[in-house]
């Protein structure tokens, strides 16, 4: 692999392909060497329009053998699927929780070489799971030439398959490492046009609705949309028309913006049988509480969140959030939060194991109240905005009246709804 020069080629992307798939391999090997296909739901709530392919095993077809030939694309109904795949096929459930900290692991690793690491989607339903970007500016003074820096990429993820490429963008970084083999970096230099001509669109980062509307105007290659002027596409497909665009020239405008990690605790423990009983649960949550505070993260400090997720027999995994009214900062009290929210809560079917995550640590040991009650209320509904926030992993809708201009004779510029911030 050529040496790294000046800052042009300073984005590498760690791709894993089939990522689920190596999930479900590590963690099932009885399913070594049968075909299989994980499948989701397509849409949410009343917008869902069936099933369709999250991932499959990479030798359900073993008669690809051309590189960049897809038979299969994450998104497309699962019907269209199974009618090219062999009849013995299985179909799977996917474990959302485990893939997420399969992930999370991984990035982990990879920010212990660099501290520029992004992962490519934080939802697993825009199929982003398996891929990072890692920003490399520098890390040749560190460790040496361009090989050097993709080995020590490559040893952080090495549990799994991963192929690594290396471009002046995150775009043309996927398209080396998918064009990259196992142990092996690709770098792509030079006018990217050329290399992407003959690439099929269904590596484009678009809905699988969108790759079908691009072959039915005969668009089967990059080299094909590339053709086009940006406005014609644009014309016919909308603003995803003009990023598709962009993508097959081997423009890539979007920044690498580096994920914010968080502070968090995690235990695990397995059940002897899977059980439904309250009896059975409590005592293991109890038991995870406490090995979880006695960690040294959390030596003298709070959580303001507990996450329970557990496997449950022939079912989807099952997650719950218990956001603390108040920082815990001991068993007891985390506890006696969980209790509560557990009191009536019905399980989806017998659960086989259990892990615990504590979150949203802090140093917040106590605090003082003030001497007048509206400051008290002001302070107690800031904590309760604070708590949603926590829950809902976004600022919540709750909004408050303010005078503008009371004297004014236009009622709609007296008051204002303006967002209740902490």
């Amino acid at each position: 692999m050529p040496t790294l020069e000046g800052k042009r080629a300073a984005v590498a992307c760690i791709h894993i392909p089939n990522f689920m798939w190596q999930v479900e391999s590590f963690n099932r090997p009885e399913l070594a060497g049968r075909p299989a296909i994980i499948v989701g739901e397509s849409g949410t709530g009343a917008g869902k329009r069936g099933q369709s392919v999250l991932d499959w095993s990479p030798d359900l077809d073993p008669k690809m053998t051309q590189k960049f030939t897809q038979k299969f694309t994450r998104g497309m109904p699962l019907s269209e699927a199974l009618s090219d795949a062999p009849g013995d096929v299985l179909l799977l459930e996917p474990d959302m929780p485990l893939y997420r900290r399969m992930f999370g692991e991984v990035l982990t690793g990879l920010e212990a070489r660099c501290p520029d690491v992004e992962p490519d989607a934080e939802d697993p339903e825009s199929y982003g799971l398996g891929r990072v970007y890692v920003g490399i500016w520098g890390l040749d003074q560190l460790y040496g030439d361009d090989a050097q820096v993709v080995r020590a990429l490559s040893n952080a993820v090495r549990q799994f398959d991963a192929r690594i490429g290396v471009g002046e963008n995150k775009w043309m970084a996927f398209i080396a490492a998918a064009a990259s083999s196992p142990g092996r970096g690709l770098k792509i230099t030079g006018e990217p046009g050329r290399f992407l001509a003959r690439l099929p669109v269904e590596l484009l980062p678009v809905d699988f609705k969108l790759t079908t509307r691009l072959h039915g105007f005969g668009l089967h290659t990059m080299g094909d949309i590339a053709a086009l002027p940006p406005g014609a596409m644009q014309a016919q497909f909308g603003p995803d028309g003009a990023v598709v665009s962009d993508l097959a020239n081997g423009i890539d405008r979007s920044p690498l913006v580096a994920r914010r990690t968080e502070e968090a605790v995690s235990e695990y423990l397995e059940f002897p049988d899977a059980t439904v009983s309250m009896a059975a649960i409590l005592p293991a949550i109890e038991s995870l509480l406490a090995r979880a505070y006695t960690h040294p993260q959390l030596a003298r400090r709070y959580a303001r969140e507990a996450k329970l997720e557990a496997s449950v027999l022939r079912r989807p995994p099952w997650t719950m959030r218990v956001a603390f009214k108040d920082p815990a900062g001991s068993r007891a009290k985390a506890l006696f939060s969980i209790k509560s929210k557990l009191d009536d809560l019905a399980l989806p079917g017998p659960i086989e194991d259990m892990r615990l995550t504590l979150s949203g640590l802090t140093g917040e040991a106590g605090r003082q109240e003030s001497l007048w009650t509206e400051v008290r209320r002001d302070q107690k509904l800031q904590e309760a905005v604070s708590q949603l926030e926590t829950r809902l992993g976004t600022a919540p809708p709750v909004y408050q009246v303010r005078e503008l201009e009371p004297w004014s004779r236009i009622p709609e510029r007296r008051h204002a709804l303006v967002q209740l911030s902490r």
